[in-house]
């Protein structure tokens, strides 16, 4: 059995897109943060869903659909134009901090313990 450390760059991307979505409750913070976290959460989704079909994942379907309905959301944030109103940007922080805590202690925990599985990493 492979320890959990084999699946480091599952980790270390989570701990960014955290990092990201601290920094969109900061003073300051505007669409640019947003932005930041679609092109860095496109990459993560990117990669995990290469993994997933690589090495048939059977619930690579629900799990894309997650990651799909995480798209929306950041497509649609963007598009309000509201990304220098503080409170706006506040309720943003913690919508996208809970989803993507759920997102990662749930359905990822279900990737990772079938990667730890897997002959490839």
């Amino acid at each position: 059995m492979r320890k959990t450390s084999d699946v480091l760059w599952q980790d270390a991307q989570h701990q960014v897109l955290f990092e990201i979505l601290d920094s969109i409750s900061e003073p300051g913070a505007d669409g640019g943060v947003l932005a930041r976290l679609r092109d860095y959460t496109e990459t993560h989704f990117a990669l995990e869903e290469l993994y997933m079909e690589q090495l048939s994942y059977p619930d690579r379907e629900s799990h894309v659909r997650t990651h799909d309905k995480f798209r929306q959301e950041i497509d649609k944030l963007l598009h309000e134009g509201q990304e220098h109103d503080p409170l706006f940007m506040g309720i943003i922080s913690t919508f996208l901090t809970e989803w993507l805590t759920c997102h990662v202690f749930g359905v990822d925990k279900d990737l990772e313990k079938f990667l730890l599985q897997a002959d490839v990493k």
